[in-house]
């Protein structure tokens, strides 16, 4: 008799965990066993914190964003990557005729931001902020400054009747690329779009965030390919010591609700960005793949 536990915070990790919580119900487990998925506040916190609680024993398996979270992580193994290409975002109102974030501290700018708060957990906070060091300033310079954080990231990004802004705001710093809340803020306000420089890239690079690239035409008045932080990647993983027989069980529930989990997320403002492919998902995978799953893969011909 088995008791799994699936961290999977937030509504788009539930509606997958939940989907392969009933595939193994329906699967292979033994008499009695129980599956649950758990989701909690706040959820982005959960999700940085997902692999402590999976080498804690606490979880059997997690789901994660963006993928480079995992790269370098002791203790835990991928079972699946799912297609999420996703951006950290730099954008300011075209009024205010900034070029980089070297603008922002040379000329001390009182910026209202819209923008993740380290007090979420928030992955994108922490990016930011790290970002921010690197150009020469901090959240409290900026405050300082007499700018300020706008606590106003709609509770449902993707949402079309969410507000997706406070329209005081002189920037949006914010990954969720393909929602909703980005396509109507970029549609309704003239925006710059600030390039990440190479220097600054490589040093993100050191601190574990991989390079990325707004591509040219993904939000209006992105007229060429911006360089930027990488924010892709759903990330299924599991602790290293799950058993082999496990792993494939998730796998098999996986491969069998593919087309009911790809059902949930269509449309241009998918946050999973295609369709379920069973050959992409052991695919350049941040922390190496579980034995069991590469198994299943290999013996299914998905590998």
């Amino acid at each position: 008799m088995a008791d799994l536990k699936l961290l999977c915070p937030g509504g788009n990790f539930t509606s997958v965990g939940g989907l392969i919580a009933h595939g193994l119900a329906r699967g292979g487990l033994p008499r009695g066993s129980t599956v649950s998925v758990v989701t909690g506040t706040p959820y982005a916190e959960l999700a940085l914190n997902g692999p402590d609680l999976v080498r804690q024993g606490r979880y059997q398996a997690a789901i994660t964003t963006p993928a480079w979270h995992l790269a370098g992580q002791e203790g835990v193994r991928t079972l699946a990557s799912f297609a999420h290409d996703d951006q950290l975002v730099l954008a300011v109102r075209k009024r205010h005729r900034v070029r980089s974030l070297h603008d922002v501290r040379e000329r001390r700018l009182p910026l209202k931001i819209s923008m993740p708060t380290r007090e979420s957990g928030h992955p994108a906070a922490i990016a930011l902020e790290r970002l921010f060091s690197l150009h020469g300033f901090t959240v409290a310079d900026l405050e300082a400054w007499g700018g300020r954080i706008l606590h106003d990231r709609p509770k449902y990004p993707n949402q079309p009747e969410s507000v997706p802004v406070d329209p005081a705001f002189d920037a949006v710093f914010d990954e969720a690329v393909m929602t909703w809340r980005w396509k109507r803020i970029s549609e309704t306000y003239d925006l710059d779009y600030l390039p990440v420089e190479d220097g600054i890239l490589a040093r993100c690079a050191e601190l574990g965030m991989r390079p990325g690239v707004l591509r040219a035409g993904r939000l209006r008045g992105v007229e060429r390919d911006v360089p930027t932080i990488d924010f892709s990647g759903w990330v299924l993983y599991c602790a290293e010591d799950l058993p082999d027989a496990t792993a494939r069980l998730m796998l098999e529930a996986l491969d069998e609700q593919k087309e009911q989990i790809s059902g949930r997320f269509t449309g241009p403002t998918a946050a999973m960005t295609s369709p379920i492919d069973m050959r992409s998902l052991p695919l350049d995978p941040p922390v190496p793949l579980h034995p069991g799953a590469a198994a299943f893969y290999k013996e299914n011909g998905y590998l």
